[in-house]
């Protein structure tokens, strides 16, 4: 049995676990907390506490110790209309994850997946809905039914993606 960790970076980026026997077992949004800062334009960051602990928590829940686990998280890419403090929020989240999901599972283990590789797997472009819907498809209990939940929806199909091609 394997364990397929999906990572969707960004301060409101989300991180799932899917089993290839028992399908989604995990669904969470990434934990941030304040920086400290009053002034800027980045005033959160990830909470690498919580992070530590909700990994934690998976692999105590899950057995990361007996059970081969390999995770995946989506290269972030600086697009030059995006404001300046979503691409540091995607970078920054970037690192914390790799940091967590390494001392977690083993560098050789976390794969960073291309945007344009998974999305092309599932045939999606940027529609949102149109991830959310795909995600349904695959995982009928997945939490993606609001909106927001896009990058939910994008952290499990990352995590498919990986059980599809790695498997």
């Amino acid at each position: 049995m394997t364990l397929y960790i999906g990572c969707d970076p960004g301060l409101t980026g989300a991180i799932s676990l899917i089993d290839s026997r028992r399908g989604l077992l995990e669904c969470e949004d990434v934990p941030v907390c304040s920086n400290g800062q009053d002034t800027g334009s980045m005033k959160t960051w990830v909470d690498v506490s919580a992070l530590d602990d909700l990994l934690e928590g998976w692999s105590s829940r899950h057995s990361f110790a007996t059970e081969a686990v390999i995770a995946g998280i989506e290269q972030p890419i600086p697009m030059p209309s995006l404001p300046a403090q979503t691409i540091a929020s995607q970078f920054d989240t970037f690192g914390a994850l790799r940091g967590a999901l390494s001392a977690q599972v083993g560098a050789k283990a976390l794969h960073i997946v291309s945007p344009h590789a998974w999305k092309k797997f599932f045939k999606l472009d940027s529609d949102k809905k149109a991830s959310r819907v795909s995600c349904q498809r695959l995982y009928a209990s997945a939490p993606v039914t609001r909106v927001k939940d896009h990058n939910r929806a994008e952290s499990i199909l990352i995590a498919h993606f990986l059980l599809r091609t790695l498997h």
